[in-house]
């Protein structure tokens, strides 16, 4: 399995100062090489005979050089460090995206916290015919039970639903039993 290329650390040919198969080679004219660069750069439209209109050069001599030089190999070889680059910066996005989404969430909750430090459901007051002192609700009453409701859905979240425990059920039945039946001591 060939190693992953990546943007973050250098290829092994990096380290060893050998290059990367899609680099000029040192056998490689630099018209040879131009004409292979235009055939790279072409993508999933790359052909000779594009290159051989680009270049204006002959056919024979384009497609000679393609053989030579490995042009086919050395495009995919182009093609998929292109294609790792791009998933690597599309990893740095993501990772960047989830930690800009998880502070805006933790500043939500904190200011949604803040929100239910000061909340009240009940208060204090005077009754107007004894003057007693009385608790009474602060908030509707179908908010409180919204409220209830969605504390007991969140706690289901984090903890899991009773029904989702599952007990074993074990069977030990103490008797006698014959002994081709009896298990051998070492299993």
């Amino acid at each position: 399995m060939k190693e992953p290329i990546s943007a973050l650390t250098p290829s092994k040919s990096e380290d060893s100062g050998e290059g990367h198969s899609w680099d000029q080679a040192p056998d490689e004219s630099g018209k040879a090489f131009a004409a292979f660069a235009a055939y790279r750069d072409l993508g999933s439209e790359r052909s000779v005979g594009k290159v051989v209109g680009k270049c204006q050069k002959s056919h024979s001599l384009i497609y000679r050089w393609s053989i030579t030089h490995r042009w086919r190999d050395r495009a995919r070889e182009w093609d998929e460090f292109q294609d790792q680059l791009i998933q690597a910066q599309s990893i740095r996005t993501r990772i960047e995206m989830n930690r800009a989404t998880l502070l805006m969430a933790q500043k939500i909750q904190s200011k949604a916290m803040q929100g239910y430090n000061v909340l009240e459901t009940v208060r204090v007051v005077k009754d107007k015919v004894t003057g007693e002192e009385k608790l009474e609700l602060a908030v509707k009453p179908a908010e409180l039970l919204k409220m209830m409701t969605t504390a007991h859905e969140i706690g289901q979240q984090l903890l899991g639903k009773a029904d989702e425990d599952r007990v074993a059920n074990i069977q030990v039945i103490f008797g006698s039993v014959p002994p081709e039946e009896e298990p051998p001591l070492d299993a």
